[in-house]
Formats: structure tokens, sequence, C-alpha cells
């Protein structure tokens, strides 16, 4: 455990915090974090400022669905060239947030007075390494691949931020999915499609093509231990740690549906031993039922007359010919409508031409990025 009389007082509830997000997410971030209670200083195009007190700060960090990344700003001044970076970087007390045992790297991204961001990047290494030289007699660790904290420089005409991730790695890495099937969807996506379904963490929830787990693995997650997906990342992160060292943090809810409510599938055996897998990495496997089985052959054996059907199926090169995915869709709107009535069916395409021949009614869409192709969310209330 860290000396907390070596490292500098992190204040969160005088912070202003930064949350980013990709994918398109923004809409989903913001109305994240207004419902989080935090108060919104402002907001663009990928990501939000905001801030609050510790408790809500504690609670967002631990369950924020959207967010890639959360940074904390360090300092805010004016720099019109490299050297005054230099200089007003230096009289950061560096020595108390790099401690020995730690090592740390620089992401930087600057124009107008700061236009050559590498460069930058360079000066406030300098002075970084300099200042703990000059105060420790000491080098300062670097690790550009495994840092255990990372430095965000930024810059428009002549202001100027230095900013800390709350983790190294982005929160949407949750490190269970090792094994994965082709074009699987990202976790925050996932948790973004499973937001828009407005699946209620009560009603059976399936994925009837499954693939490597992705969704039924974010969706098991919002179940436990009071929704804290991002738990593993956060308890690792030593910024974290030293931000909330004193609440009871490690404490351990309970599950907040214990009952079997997940049902994947898959025709492919080897995407469904590759899902159970990831299942059990993320520890969730108590919480879903797995079967081999191809959507065409799904019957409605289930319990309960109304639920959720929610899906990334294939689109593109990811299945056969466009005639074949075309007759592949409509087979499964006859599925859907002669034996899920009564049940919501939410997917995420990236051919939106092959939407239409689902036979179905949508009654909400979302246009939403998938890497580099433009897709969208649908949703379908079968009749």
């Amino acid at each position: 455990m860290t000396n907390f009389n070596k490292f500098i007082t992190i204040d969160a509830d005088k912070l202003e915090f930064h949350s980013s997000c990709s994918e398109g997410l923004d809409e989903f971030l913001l109305d994240e974090v207004k419902n989080s209670g935090l108060k919104i200083i402002s907001s663009n195009r990928g990501g939000v400022f905001y801030h609050g007190n510790k408790s809500l700060l504690y609670n967002f960090f631990l369950s924020t669905r959207f967010s890639s990344r959360i940074a904390f700003t360090l300092q805010k001044f004016v720099a019109h060239d490299p050297n005054e970076l230099y200089d007003k970087a230096y009289s950061i007390p560096w020595e108390r947030i790099i401690l020995e045992e730690y090592a740390y790297k620089i992401e930087s991204m600057t124009k107008d007075s700061l236009e050559n961001s590498r460069y930058a990047l360079y000066k406030l290494k300098d002075a970084i390494q300099d200042r703990i030289r000059q105060k420790q007699n000491r080098e300062a660790l670097i690790d550009r691949e495994y840092p255990d904290i990372e430095i965000i420089l930024r810059s428009n005409r002549e202001n100027v931020s230095i900013g800390i991730n709350i983790t190294s790695r982005p929160l949407n890495k949750r490190g269970y999915r090792l094994d994965t099937v082709s074009a699987p969807i990202r976790e925050n996506l996932a948790q973004a499609l499973i937001y828009f379904s407005d699946w209620d963490k009560e009603s059976i929830l399936i994925d009837p093509m499954c693939g490597s787990g992705t969704i039924l693995i974010e969706a098991a997650l919002l179940l436990k231990e009071r929704g804290y997906i991002n738990k593993e990342l956060m308890y690792d992160s030593f910024i974290f740690n030293e931000m909330f060292f004193n609440l009871n943090y490690n404490v351990k809810p309970l599950d907040t549906n214990p009952n079997k409510i997940l049902y994947g599938f898959d025709n492919d055996p080897l995407a469904i031993e590759k899902a159970k897998k990831n299942i059990e990495r993320a520890g969730v496997s108590h919480l879903i039922h797995l079967e081999c089985k191809n959507i065409l052959e799904l019957e409605n054996t289930f319990s309960s007359e109304t639920g959720f059907i929610i899906t990334n199926p294939p689109y593109g090169e990811r299945m056969g010919s466009t005639e074949d995915l075309k007759e592949f869709y409509f087979q499964i709107g006859k599925i859907l409508k002669n034996k899920f009535s009564g049940y919501r069916f939410t997917l995420i395409c990236g051919d939106k031409s092959l939407l239409g021949h689902f036979r179905l009614k949508a009654d909400k869409e979302k246009n939403i990025s998938i890497s580099k192709l433009k897709g969208k969310f649908v949703s379908y209330q079968i009749q």
C-alpha cells in the first residue's frame, strides 16, 4: 500500500473530471453523467467534463458503462511555447505523484502554440524527469506499454491542460475477453446496446447469436455487485485507491438478481467454448446458460411470455453473400413473429440495407459507429 504521506493529496470533491468515449456513444455518456447526480461543466463530441462529491464520483467510476477513459485535471495554465510548457510543468510536484515504485507514460495531443505534439511530449517528460532528479536524486520510471500512471497533455491555442487517467487501461477492456470470434462487439458498445433495449435487469435476456459472449457477460456484470462493472480495473489502479482510500469499497454486495435469466445460443461449437471461457473469467457463469443451437431452430421454451432478445447478427463479410444474408434475416423475422410474440428484439447492424428483410416494424433506431462503419441500433416490439 502506498504511503499516503508521500503522495500528493487528491481531493476528489475539488477536481474536474473528464470521461471520454468511443464508437459515437457521446449521447449515452452524457445521459449517464446526468443521471448519476454529478454536475456537468461542459460536454463535446466524445466526452463530458464534470465534478461532484466523493461518494457520487466513486459510484460513477465503478459503474460507468460508456466511459472509455476517465481523467482528472491536474493543472491548467497558459503556455505560449514549449519552453513555457517546460517551466510551468516543472513547478508541479511530480516527485509526489510518480513515486519510486511506479512507472508512467505521456499521451499528447496539442496544437496552436504547441503545434508539434511529439516535441511538447518530450518537453513535458524533461520537466518531469528534471524535477524528480532535482528533488529526490532519482530517475522516474517510464513504461509505454504497461504504465501505472498515464499523463495526458492537451492544448488549444495557448491554453494547456495536464491530466491523469484514473486507470492506465481503457475501461472498455475489462480483461475477460481473451477468446474471441470474428468481428466481436466491444464491451462499451454492448453496454450501449443493452441500455438502448430498455432491458429491466429482471426479465429474460436471450442472445441467439452470442459468439464469444460479450453481450451476455456485460448484462451479467450489471447484476453483480451493484453493477460495478469496472471494479477490477479500478481496484488495480493506485490513483483510484489514493482518491478513495477512506471509503469501504471492499464490501462485496450480493448479486442484484441471482437467478439464471441470461441465455446464449450459437450454432458454432467453437464460439460456445470461447464464450464459456470468457464467462468464467468474468465470474458470471452462475448467471448465464449457454447452448449450441442455430437461431433458426430456436423454440420459445422459456418460462416468460415477455423478454428481451439482444444480439449482434452477421453482416457484411461475416457470413456468405448478400443474398444469403437477406434470406437469413427474413428467416429470423419469421422465427421471431411465430414464436416470440411479446418479446423485444434489439440488435446492432452494420449494413442497414439488410434490416428490411426482417419484415418487422422498428419502433426506435439510433445511428452509431462500428469501428469505421456507420451502423445502427434498432429495436422492435414483436407482435
